[in-house]
């Protein structure tokens, strides 16, 4: 294969940002309105529980549930208090009943089809429940376009992940793979750090874990899905 795009599914084509952090700002109400500051439930959350719950539940809407009541149960350990089991329940439900069917970014599908037929094209996922996001991924409408040969889901994107997808989609040279995602840890620097191209659709508000720096500035930013496409596909030969 001459040249392929990598396209990542989660807030580059559908919106799920926006119902995690619903979800965790649904989470510091309810633990201010138990008494807790929201600097301490940011920190314990963010930078103590999800961290370690990320490497046991991977990546996915499954480890909310867990890393809600863990987030309160810590905070309590914390200050000495006894952890009221009602408030643990809620603080869990809050992490398990706030994602639905996948909403589609406007344009996003349309513009995936517009890049599939100037070049080859995949979608690069991941997630540590496979069933679940290629059920996502379907439902979404994504493989009316892409067929399932061509996505590919792993438990998490990194340098070693992304060059296996690479290989398994027939590309020696990663200079000639170009990746296009919302996160610069999950997919701008594993491919930066491959040797591809990388091209960043801006989130609408980054996730803690995705603060980090790029390995270089050397890719472009846009702020949908379609720019990017109208990007790579003015890049191309007629």
């Amino acid at each position: 294969m001459e040249k392929l795009v990598l396209v990542d599914f989660d807030d580059t084509l559908v919106e799920t940002a926006p119902a995690f952090q619903g979800a965790r700002e649904a989470l510091f109400r309810q633990l201010l309105e138990e008494g807790f500051s929201e600097e301490e439930s940011y920190r314990v959350h963010h930078h103590e529980v999800d961290p370690e719950l990320l490497g046991i539940h991977g990546m996915g809407p499954f480890r909310m549930e867990p890393s809600f009541r863990e987030t309160y149960l810590r905070l309590c350990k914390g200050e000495g208090r006894t952890p009221d089991p009602t408030v643990t329940d809620r603080c869990g439900a809050l992490g398990r009943d706030f994602l639905g069917n996948p909403r589609v970014m406007d344009g996003s599908l349309e513009a995936l089809e517009r890049l599939a037929t100037r070049v080859p094209t995949v979608l690069f996922s991941q997630s540590a429940q496979m069933e679940y996001q290629m059920g996502r991924i379907r439902d979404a409408g994504v493989t009316r376009i892409l067929g399932d040969d061509r996505i590919r889901i792993t438990d998490r994107k990194t340098p070693e992940t992304f060059q296996q997808a690479l290989e398994h989609f027939g590309v020696q040279d990663s200079s000639r793979a170009t990746m296009i995602g919302n996160s610069l840890r999950s997919d701008i620097n594993p491919a930066l750090t491959s040797g591809a191209g990388a091209i960043l659709v801006e989130p609408y508000e980054m996730w803690a874990y995705d603060k980090v720096p790029p390995v270089s500035d050397d890719f472009p930013r846009f702020s949908t899905f379609p720019e990017a496409v109208d990007f790579v596909c003015s890049s191309l030969s007629p």
